[in-house]
């Protein structure tokens, strides 16, 4: 793919194959350079993308599925202040900014190739009330999956000041009903048409390229916006997210690191982007590191 919008605002790598681009960003960034490829300049924005990835992954080590021509692959590398991003306070909110932008990217692109929603028998819904973010790194369209983020912090070998954040961002573009990943998935093609009738679909390359840049400039006001004013960012970001959550007011089934797993009501977001939830017992929990799942209605 040639990346023509993105390539403007970002420096672009386009692999063929590779483990995962989170990783291979994660090694260009610690190593300085790719094998080929020129310094890492740690100033602006760099998108590792590939056509095919081999092991691809989600949060947990969750295995997350791609395929040549029929999938969003990127991983968008910034660099931060150390500051915030070992600040438990602060830092939580770093996945909720690439998930805010990959959400906003996504709407954007729907009105700039002119298209429209589609849900089921062909009703067009009001974009802001279709795309939603699943605490903490999905993008879902009506509770079924489109995409996941996994975000990972690298650090600066020769500054100790800042570090490289690596947003990896993995979507399902042109995926077919009988190869979603999962049952509770879905993919682009299945949720947009052509505003006009008969006009023609856009084509992967040019979604995928629409979506990259979009990606590129919402990360870059949003972090700048958070390094010049944290604590008032994070207020405007608990905002924001509390109202593009999915997941509140639904059931959750929280399976956490260590094996253990609670059920009950997603309530809340909190002030360093934690998930409240009130269990079965009636108790309030705080989530920090769970991997939630939403419950089928009437479980």
């Amino acid at each position: 793919m040639p990346y023509i919008r993105t390539r403007k605002v970002a420096r672009v790598i386009a692999l063929q194959e590779v483990d995962s681009t989170n990783d291979a960003a994660a090694r260009f960034v610690a190593g300085g350079r790719l094998e080929g490829e020129e310094p890492w300049n740690p100033e602006g924005t760099t998108v590792v993308t590939a056509a095919r990835q081999t092991a691809g992954r989600g949060r947990l080590d969750h295995t997350w599925y791609s395929a040549p021509g029929q999938s969003f692959v990127c991983s968008f590398v910034s660099a931060v202040g150390a500051d915030l991003a070992h600040d438990p306070k602060i830092n939580g909110w770093l996945p909720m900014i690439a998930g805010l932008a990959t959400v906003d990217a996504l709407r954007a692109t729907l009105t700039d190739l002119q298209l429209d929603w589609v849900r089921g028998s062909g009703v067009f819904l009001h974009p802001r009330h279709n795309l939603l973010l699943k605490w903490p790194n999905d993008i879902v369209y009506h509770g079924r999956k489109l995409g996941g983020i996994l975000t990972q912090m690298v650090e600066l070998p020769d500054d100790p000041s800042r570090v490289a954040m690596v947003f990896g961002v993995g979507l399902n573009i042109a995926v077919p009903v009988g190869q979603l990943p999962i049952e509770r998935s879905t993919s682009w093609q299945l949720i947009t048409r052509p505003q006009q009738p008969g006009a023609p679909v856009p084509d992967v390359a040019t979604v995928v390229d629409e979506v990259a840049s979009r990606i590129v400039t919402g990360l870059q006001q949003r972090l700048w916006q958070l390094g010049l004013t944290p604590e008032a960012y994070t207020r405007d970001l608990r905002s924001r997210v509390s109202q593009e959550c999915w997941t509140l007011g639904h059931d959750v089934l929280v399976h956490y690191a260590d094996g253990t797993t609670a059920t009950g009501m997603a309530r809340s977001i909190t002030e360093d982007a934690s998930l409240t939830m009130v269990d079965d017992a009636g108790r309030l929990r705080i989530v920090h590191t769970g991997d939630v799942g939403i419950l089928p209605a009437g479980d």
